[in-house]
């Protein structure tokens, strides 16, 4: 019997370590958007408009065992981080890409609000 708790506890360990590490760091919050609203992604050298109120950071990272952490998951997975705490936009400060320590995208992203930034 303590063999089968220890086998189900260390493959809940395995599953849940397999994903992106992801710490977000918010001076504000807003009401979460929906998982149908758009995120704005403003890559490095690009400027987010004039109006934007910054909400916090957010980094996607490597826990050691990660896998499926290409750029468009991680992106993904800082999207849904922004909309949590009702940003529209990520405005991305660092990208390292895979490299010889790590097979993952790795990325931080300011998290923003801006209202109808479609105009």
């Amino acid at each position: 019997m303590k063999v089968n708790v220890f086998l189900i506890i260390g493959s809940i360990l395995f599953l849940t370590s397999c994903s992106a590490k992801l710490t977000s760091s918010m001076q504000r919050t807003y009401a979460p958007l929906d998982y149908k609203e758009e995120v704005r992604v403003f890559e490095i050298g690009e400027k987010v408009p004039p109006n934007a109120e910054k909400l916090g950071t957010i980094k996607v990272g490597d826990t050691g065992f990660s896998v499926n952490c290409s750029y468009a998951t991680v992106l993904d997975n800082a999207k849904t981080e922004a909309r949590k705490v009702g940003g529209n936009v990520l405005k991305i400060t660092k990208h390292k890409k895979p490299d010889l320590w790590s097979s993952c995208h790795r990325i931080t992203a300011e998290v923003y609000k801006v209202d109808n930034y479609k105009n």
